[in-house]
């Protein structure tokens, strides 16, 4: 039985006896008068009476219920380990019968021991009842049928506990009406075949009652505990979702302890203490020696378990333990033999019980471990249980061995521990090239970068002068060559380093799938950096397809990420929507374990703003944190410009927004030109809005500065500042050559922003068939690039123009009521508006605007004046100004004005 998560709950033993006997029909046997030899049946636990505060209802669960309910079923079992939950849920349940009416009876499993049975425990149960059908149901409830067993001794070997049948004694057959809810820490150990097979039982799957990451957020807001994302995922993986683990958890934070939720698992003193009293106390000596000695992983094959624990018979030691859910489970492997998995929470208890017996035997059986899995050449695993052996020497040795692959495949953050771990060791080249590889192929803090590639060339030297070369050596000094070349940026450096990966030491270990694929990135990079776009992206994209098949993740993140940058330096946008949207749908999308995988978060963040898609508040914070914990800005800057234009969107004319975006363009726009492009018509709009033209023009000078004046975006944004006229517009043509030409952007949704732009000039001048080309040039070149934003800039203006032509569009009619659905699902018309029309109109002067600023607070001319240290005929004069530059009537019109158009 799980004991109540909040012990303070409990009933006051003075109610206990009315709230226990509500729960059983008239019926029901009082324990007074029973005749002897009948037992009577046993009431409700007295914590289990009343619905405490803290119980979360899981409607996934209550589902099973409604199941019993149908005409075939009789039996709903619940066979989990100790502190699952089982007699909390089972509770619950009956107290819900009872309330609908239902009768209820409870038996524990104590209350059939020595073979009793349902029947002859309580044969009231068993009368044949005459009355019509109502339609209700009995509902019998057997905590703890593990408790069911046979009297006398038992063999170690011995099967345990009687049949489920003979319990439950034929009743589920004979009485329609009646229903048996049971549960138990393991199956019986025979009897549910027969109910299988008609239909009668319904098993519940492993781990069904253990709480889901979903459920843990839920329950830490039933009790009032603040849980942030970070915590909360920790603590339900450290616990596997087990009831118990996470009710004192929750339970001590919110009585005000001060609890390390992060690191809350079974070793915790609570946790602990339950553990060994409900599952290790009840094992024979053997068995618990066995259970403590293959704890060396959370899925330990069963081969390995005979090797730590040095017992032959592990494997019927484990399998017998696993039979009765001691919070262990068989896994059948891949292969075909078997695994055993441990509880994430017995596995923390038992690991720290054996460090705390003998470490350092404990310590061996990891480093015993470690080697049976590098001999099987299974590297993550072995470098796994090098960690835990606390030795540099194994961890160095499989780093060697294995490093290079399980960084190429995305395991960065297992290579990043155990570089960690081995900090103080003697640096040899394996470890400083990993090290290296680790920070490619963006390299950031560049002074740290230079002290790495100087040791690591000076220990690759010392090493060839110490004796012969080794061809671990060759291969370590092949790769340090490889990450020299990804790293170079000087032209005459970077022909040098491209040089020395094809004829130098790198050429002679190409043969190595994993050093061929890298060396074949260092020249991508290298052609680009040259000049040569096109040779550098094919060669780029091969490495990258050749990654993907051969399960190099990382390297395919870092390959298509480069292939992206290169084509973009030729201007093919098409392609590089086509590699920023597949590393977005990768795997490694999900998480931000490393510089790459978080670009590939931030592309997935970049596509969903683009497509006018909901963007997740947690992971842009995620993002913008990695700058922090990775020094890459390239990530934590987009990931922050993103941020801000989410913000914009909510509030269109945000001053806090328009400030950081400012800032950041002027601080860092230049480092991160093609992340700071996200926002350039945005912030003109913003601009406009709340400044006026003068500081917008401004704005576009400082963009010129960042992203060059020949920049299609720097055109796009000159362009806008210009209102277009029945005559055309003066940059029209300018603008057109730039957007067909392509190069120039920085961005493939400015080109489509412009040809929207152009489009909306033309349909002004009146040249219809102009515009309707201009539209659907920037319609297809949208759907090409997932850019529905830049329909809904400047006020709608591009959704405006898909408006009125829908209907027309031949094979992009589709992807225009696409659009017009995105720009109602982000409410267009409350937008950006405001902002084009205070773009377009009359500027107020810097001293009409602060007028301006006055007018809400219903003040005389007299006390403006004052405040503004002029005279009251000035303040007379900036008036006048106002309504006519604002077309408006008296000061309140000027001031709901002022408000439309985002000036105050």
């Amino acid at each position: 039985m799980a004991p109540p998560l909040n012990p303070a709950s409990s009933l006051n033993p003075a109610s206990s006896v009315d709230a226990a006997s509500s729960l059983h029909p008239p019926s029901s046997v009082n324990p007074a008068s029973s005749p002897r030899g009948e037992a009577a049946a046993t009431p409700l636990p007295r914590d289990l009476l009343d619905e405490p505060s803290w119980y979360l209802h899981r409607q996934r669960l209550d589902v099973l219920l409604e199941r019993l309910q149908s005409p075939n079923a009789r039996v709903l079992a619940l066979w989990d380990a100790a502190g699952s939950g089982k007699t909390t849920l089972m509770a619950a349940w009956a107290r819900r019968m009872h309330a609908l009416n239902h009768p209820v009876h409870w038996f524990s499993g104590r209350d059939l021991d020595g073979g009793r049975t349902v029947r002859t425990a309580w044969p009231g149960l068993a009368v044949d009842r005459q009355e019509p059908d109502t339609g209700l149901r009995r509902f019998v409830f057997i905590d703890d049928l593990h408790l069911a067993v046979a009297t006398g001794p038992r063999a170690p070997n011995q099967p345990f506990g009687p049949k489920l049948t003979d319990l439950l004694d034929g009743l589920s057959g004979s009485d329609s009406d009646l229903r048996f809810v049971v549960s138990g820490r393991y199956r019986p150990v025979s009897g549910t075949a027969p109910l299988e097979a008609s239909g009668a039982l319904i098993e519940c799957p492993d781990d069904t009652l253990a709480f889901t990451l979903d459920e843990t957020f839920a329950l830490a807001r039933h009790q009032g505990v603040p849980l942030s994302q970070d915590d909360g995922t920790a603590l339900w993986r450290h616990t596997g979702g087990w009831a118990t683990a996470l009710a004192l958890a929750m339970t001590r934070t919110a009585e005000g302890d001060d609890l390390d939720l992060r690191r809350f698992n079974g070793d915790n003193r609570a946790v602990a203490d339950y553990l060994g009293a409900e599952i290790v106390t009840g094992l024979d000596d053997a068995d618990r020696e066995v259970l403590l000695r293959s704890a060396v992983g959370e899925v330990v094959p069963l081969d390995l378990a005979v090797v730590v624990t040095e017992r032959a018979d592990a494997g019927d030691v484990l399998e017998r333990l696993a039979r009765r859910n001691t919070l262990i489970g068989r896994e059948p492997d891949a292969d075909g033999s078997e695994d055993y998995r441990y509880h994430p929470i017995l596995l923390a208890y038992l690991q720290a019980e054996g460090r705390r017996r003998d470490s350092s035997e404990a310590a061996a059986r990891h480093a015993q471990a470690s080697r049976w899995y590098s001999d099987r050449a299974d590297g993550a695993a072995a470098l796994t249980q090098s960690l835990q052996a606390s030795d540099s020497d194994v961890v160095v040795e499989m780093l060697e061995r294995y490093g290079l692959d399980l960084a190429l495949a995305g395991e960065t953050d297992l290579v990043g521990r155990a570089l960690g771990r081995v900090q103080r060791a003697p640096a040899e080249p394996a470890t400083l090239a990993m090290r290296l590889l680790l920070l490619a192929p963006h390299f950031p803090a560049r002074r740290r970068v230079h002290q790495l590639f100087d040791a690591a060339d000076g220990a690759i030297t010392a090493t060839r002068k110490a004796g012969p070369v080794d061809p671990g050596l060759t291969r370590w000094a092949a790769i340090v060559d490889i990450l020299h070349a990804l790293h170079a940026t000087d032209r005459t450096d970077v022909e040098s380093r491209l040089h020395t990966v094809r004829t130098g030491s790198a050429s002679f270990v190409r043969g190595d799938p994993a050093v061929d694929l890298l060396a074949a990135t260092a020249e991508g990079r290298c052609l680009d950096r040259l000049g040569q776009p096109q040779p550098a992206e094919d060669t780029l994209r091969e490495v990258a397809e050749t990654a993907r098949v051969t399960g190099f993740e990382w390297l395919f993140l870092v390959a298509s990420d480069l292939a992206a940058t290169a084509a973009g330096h030729g201007g093919n946008w098409l392609h590089v929507a086509m590699l920023e949207s597949q590393m977005a749908a990768s795997r490694a999308a999900g998480r931000a374990a490393d510089d790459i995988s978080s670009r590939a978060m931030l592309y997935a963040m970049i596509e969903r703003y683009e497509r006018c898609l909901p963007l997740d508040p947690l992971i842009l914070d995620e993002l913008a944190a990695v700058g922090e914990t990775q020094s890459d800005a390239g990530v934590s800057v987009p990931a922050q410009v993103l941020a801000l234009l989410a913000q914009l969107s909510a509030t269109p004319t945000s001053r806090q927004a328009l400030d950081r975006l400012t800032l950041l363009m002027r601080e860092v726009g230049a480092e991160h030109p093609r992340a700071l492009s996200l926002c350039c018509v945005p912030l003109i709009e913003v601009s406009g809005a709340l400044d006026g033209r003068a500081e917008t023009q401004v704005l576009v000078r400082l963009v010129e500065r960042v992203l060059g004046e020949d920049s299609l975006e720097a055109l796009l944004l000159r362009f806008l500042l210009v209102p277009p006229t029945r005559a055309g517009h003066p940059a029209e043509a300018r603008l057109r050559t730039a957007a067909v030409d392509e190069r120039t952007a920085w961005r493939g949704s400015s080109i489509v922003s412009a040809w929207v732009a152009l489009a909306h000039v033309a349909d002004v001048s009146g040249r219809h068939v102009e515009s309707d080309t201009r539209l659907l040039r920037a319609l297809r070149l949208a759907s090409q690039f997932g850019a529905e934003r830049a329909f809904l800039h400047r006020g709608g203006q591009g959704v405006g123009l898909v408006k009125a032509r829908v209907g027309r569009l031949g094979d992009l009619d589709e992807f225009a009521r696409q659009i017009l659905q995105r720009a109602a699902d982000v409410r267009v018309d409350q937008r950006p508006a405001t902002a084009d029309r205070a773009l377009n109109s009359p500027v107020l002067t810097q001293r009409e605007r602060e007028v301006l600023r006055e007018l809400p607070y219903h003040q005389s001319v007299l006390e403006i004046a004052r405040k503004r240290n002029v005279s009251p005929n000035t303040v007379k004069t900036h008036l006048r100004n106002i309504y006519q530059k604002l077309d408006a009537k008296n000061r309140a019109d000027a001031v709901v004005i002022a408000q439309d158009r985002g000036l105050l």
